[in-house]
This record gives C-alpha cells, sequence and structure tokens, in this order.
C-alpha cells in the first residue's frame, strides 16, 4: 500500500510522487529511491536485477539522485586490487539525512511562496 501524504483541504498525493514533482524525479528514478530507502545498501548489478531493468537506466537514476542529494555513494571494496576499469559503487539512502533534507527544502519552499505572495499583493496596492 502507497504512503499518502494530505494536504490541508483532504486531497492526498502518494509520497512518491510528491517527491517526484518536488525534485523533478523520473518515475526510474523514484523507483530506485524506493528500492534503496527499502533494502538499503546496493551495487548497481543489485538494483537491475532487483528492478529487471539494464545497468544503464539504473546509472542516470542513480547520477540524477546523486545530484539532487537524495542518496549516497561510496566505492566497494575490489575483490582484486589489479582490476582496471570502473570502479563498483554502493549506493544507499541514509535516511535520516533525506528527512533533514525534505524539510528545509519544504521550509524553502514555503518561504519563497510567501515571498511570492507578498511581493504580487504589494503590487496590486501599488496598482
Amino acid at each position: 500500500m502507497a504512503e499518502k501524504v494530505r494536504f490541508p483541504d483532504g486531497r492526498e498525493v502518494d509520497i512518491h510522487d510528491f517527491i517526484a514533482f518536488m525534485y523533478g524525479l523520473s518515475k526510474s528514478d523514484v523507483e530506485v529511491l524506493h528500492v534503496l530507502l527499502q533494502n538499503g545498501k546496493m551495487t548497481t548489478d543489485d538494483l537491475a536485477e532487483k528492478l529487471n531493468v539494464t545497468k544503464a537506466s539504473i546509472s542516470k537514476a542513480l547520477n540524477n539522485l546523486l545530484d539532487k542529494g537524495l542518496i549516497q555513494r561510496e566505492k566497494a571494496q575490489a575483490e582484486k586490487e589489479e582490476r582496471k576499469g570502473r570502479p563498483n559503487y554502493i549506493y544507499w539512502v541514509e535516511k535520516e539525512k533525506l528527512y533533514r533534507k525534505l524539510e528545509n527544502d519544504l521550509e524553502k519552499l514555503a518561504g519563497t511562496v510567501k515571498e511570492t505572495l507578498q511581493k504580487h499583493t504589494a503590487l496590486e496596492v501599488v496598482i
């Protein structure tokens, strides 16, 4: 069952849709974020297998989530030190950090809305 966010007027929206709108995330981005929230630390291979998609589509979503500060990443320990090529990474959501980010971003958004409304009503008084 999907979790809902209730607005003051009673309307509800799925939490995933809300986060997608807030950060401009695609459906794929949200699916990856959800899997990481549910499963903890995972590699690109793990995520691709879990979601039954290509590593390329997972990489795109991971990069977008990283850019927006919604997930964390660290280099995976190489099994063989002489391994060449791209490093493997482990991805996860630091839940408390995500919650703080959401809270701070919502507070900033509320401040921006307030300022915009104040400017708008100030313009109406002058006109």
